[in-house]
């Protein structure tokens, strides 16, 4: 396909749960080995991507707090598969948000994921999965995991993806604070008594995949929560809040800020977010893919 051919195209890019994560220790090149299932979530933001002749990508989002241009991961995203298939072309991207800046749901990630896959798509895939690889490990560690779009077991710094058989539907409680969790800060506050040399709870999701939510749900953990809470007190007072609603399952995912539970109780689930948005709290109810 002829790189000036213009193009516009619309695309989804989910959000994800880390449904375990496991910290096991800081590496050489300043990174932590980690090890996480992650679930894909209907949760999702919308990307509309406009190709034209000439040169230049421009980033727009409707979200608070999203960067714009090249300071945006899918920006940076289409700039390096330009670059990296040789092609020139003018791309204009614009998000429409749904999924919280800042929230350990990895909203900015998939979306740099997207913009990957559809662009390589458009201009008839010169690059193979391993050059999309290659591209996605450089913009960031989830970024992987957003280009398989599936349950997953990453290891290393999250680059090295595995798909995994989980189950799709399984209806969640979200919510978050309204202000963003910087994840260099909470990775700072990460001790080493609190990193996990033994993948028992990960292996204990992996072998549940198949029971009920409650039962996979319950086997996980994650190494951040004890030190987001502890840089961003405000977290505390979400999880304290969700437990007072009755979903004391809640757990964060990624870095935070957003908290996570299975909501199997629709109206249940329904009194929460309203419940929640009125204490200023950000809240929805999703479900897994």
């Amino acid at each position: 396909m002829a790189a000036t051919e213009e193009a516009e195209i619309e695309t989804g890019a989910p959000a994800k749960v880390n449904v375990c994560l496991l910290v096991a220790g800081r590496r050489a090149d300043g990174y932590h080995d980690v090890a996480t299932v992650l679930a894909p979530l209907a949760l999702a933001d919308s990307l509309a991507i406009q190709v034209k002749g000439g040169r230049g990508v421009h980033v727009s989002s409707d979200g608070a707090g999203v960067p714009e241009g090249e300071k945006n991961l899918a920006g940076q995203a289409a700039s390096a598969l330009l670059g990296a298939a040789q092609i020139k072309a003018a791309v204009r991207i614009h998000i429409a948000k749904k999924i919280p800046v800042g929230t350990g749901l990895g909203g900015g990630s998939s979306d740099a994921a997207a913009t990957l896959k559809t662009l390589n798509e458009h201009f008839g895939r010169p690059l193979g999965e391993d050059g999309l690889w290659r591209l996605a490990r450089r913009l960031g560690s989830d970024v992987p995991f957003f280009l398989k779009n599936s349950w997953a077991f990453a290891a290393g710094r999250g680059e090295l993806v595995t798909r995994l058989r989980g189950p799709a539907g399984v209806r969640l409680l979200v919510a978050a604070p309204r202000r963003s969790v910087s994840t260099a800060r909470v990775y700072g506050a990460l001790t080493p008594d609190e990193y996990v040399r033994e993948a028992t709870a990960l292996w204990e999701v992996i072998a549940r995949l198949e029971q009920p939510a409650a039962a996979w749900w319950a086997a996980g953990k994650n190494s951040l929560e004890a030190p987001a809470c502890r840089a961003f007190r405000f977290l505390n007072e979400l999880k304290s809040a969700l437990v007072d609603l009755g979903f004391d399952a809640a757990r964060l995912s990624g870095s935070g800020g957003a908290f996570v539970t299975p909501a199997a109780d629709e109206e249940k689930a329904k009194k929460a977010v309203a419940e929640l948005t009125s204490r200023g709290y950000w809240a929805t109810t999703t479900a897994t893919e």
